[in-house]
């Protein structure tokens, strides 16, 4: 479960921003949060939603949860000497900010310990990565590297501290550890006895979707209970399907791939005779006919582009709702009407539903989502540019509304910040 998140020098953040989810002393709806472990008085959101103009940094901040969990997961794997964190930008509206590195501070639970993880970086090197763990509330400063600017020299340029409750062959790992890479990464790839549990939390319970039909379609042709769950979804959301069938249907590579392959096999002496044909698996949905009893099958392409969205959506909704894990999605009611949208929201909130508290975070332009009865102030998130274009993130908490004021319409007002105020549009 996820804490805490802040950012600082990334896109259009400048300054430290921080989104917390820990839950308010409000005693509203409860059912919609839960018991940070180990205390008995902290409680945990079950989602949280965050508004803002259009280019007002939403986006840039899941970009930012999306892009630690990248380097963490890719860095000690999938980089090479030399290579360089394409997804990190700082700010480039100061010319001082330009030159600094980004920083990503991160706390959360895993296997009900606490952990506070760290780092400091930009495009070619990592400053700093520290990693705090709170086993039995006890802390415990596991490791700390930081980069030694006056002797880049010595110890590959990095001063490095690992504590004697961290277990491992910490001394031999940091040997593998290059500038652009973390020690945390490589640590799971040697099987680090601790650090391989914080490792897997990034990879596996931290999920940034971005949306596609291709994984709930591989899920639905292996098991058939998943597939059952996903029509029922799409029949309660009154798009008028009643089933789905996974048609497996056999197509020719593609030239283009056949073009790449060559080229690997060419490089590595290989014959370039490339033939055969390759499995694609397509949902098609099923609808009733109006005068007979009749079903007809629709593509995924004869369905509306909400539809398309939704099935994108059902899949993982299901397993993260499922394993209790955290999902980040940007713009949510995209191509949805807002009763789907709400209705997807409050499976998180619904502890019939959300059994193991998994979290919700994502950014809309849907207001009608602050008018839900009884709305926990602290589960909604507004990002606004100051005069210096710089994001700022702030909770709705700050403007302490009325109980009986509407929060969709102080919102579209202006009452809170982070809309849009231009004075019509003209050509």
């Amino acid at each position: 479960m996820l804490v805490e998140f802040s950012v600082e020098n990334y896109r259009s953040f400048l300054k430290k921003q921080t989104l917390s989810l820990v839950a308010s002393e409000d005693e509203v709806m409860l059912d919609s949060t839960f018991a940070m472990p180990g205390s008995s008085d902290m409680r945990l959101v079950k989602s949280a939603v965050i508004f803002g103009a259009n280019a007002s940094g939403k986006s840039n901040l899941l970009q930012a949860i999306s892009t630690l969990k990248k380097i963490v997961v890719t860095s000690a794997s999938r980089m090479q000497q030399g290579d360089k964190f394409d997804d990190l930008q700082p700010f480039r509206l100061n010319s001082q900010s330009q030159k600094q590195p980004t920083s990503f501070e991160i706390i959360f639970f895993q296997n009900q310990i606490r952990y506070e993880y760290g780092v400091v970086l930009d495009r070619n090197r990592v400053y700093e990565e520290w990693l705090i763990a709170f086993p039995e509330e006890e802390e415990q400063n596991w490791f700390d590297r930081k980069y030694n600017r006056d002797n880049p020299e010595a110890n590959n340029g990095y001063e490095w501290y690992f504590d004697d409750k961290l277990q491992g062959e910490n001394e031999i790992i940091k040997k593998f550890v290059r500038p652009n890479s973390l020690f945390l990464s490589h640590a799971a790839q040697n099987n680090h006895p601790q650090l391989t549990e914080v490792f897997l939390w990034f990879k596996d319970k931290l999920n940034d979707i971005d949306c596609d039909d291709e994984y709930t379609v591989a899920r639905m042709s292996e098991d058939f209970n998943f597939r059952d769950r996903v029509a029922n979804m799409l029949k309660q959301a009154d798009i008028g399907i009643s089933g789905i069938k996974i048609e497996a249907e056999e197509q020719s590579i593609p030239e283009e791939l056949k073009t790449l392959m060559s080229r690997i096999k060419k490089t590595v002496g290989n014959s370039v005779q490339i033939e055969g044909k390759v499995e694609a698996l397509s949902p098609l949905f099923k609808h009733q006919m109006n005068d007979s009893e009749e079903k007809v099958y629709f593509s995924m392409e004869e369905e509306s582009d909400g539809t398309q969205r939704l099935f994108d959506l059902i899949g993982r909704w299901i397993d993260i709702l499922d394993e209790g894990e955290v999902l980040i999605i940007d713009e949510l009611d995209r191509s949805l009407h807002p009763v789907l949208s709400r209705n997807l929201v409050q499976m998180f909130n619904d502890p019939k539903i959300n059994r193991n508290n998994a979290q919700l975070i994502f950014a809309t332009h849907d207001s009608t989502l602050l008018d839900v009865e009884n709305l926990r102030l602290d589960r909604v998130w507004l990002v606004e540019k100051d005069k210096k274009s710089a994001s700022n993130l702030y909770s709705l908490l700050e403007f302490k509304p009325r109980e009986d004021e509407s929060l969709q319409t102080g919102y579209l007002l202006g009452r809170y910040g982070a809309v849009p105020f231009i004075g019509g549009l003209k050509i």
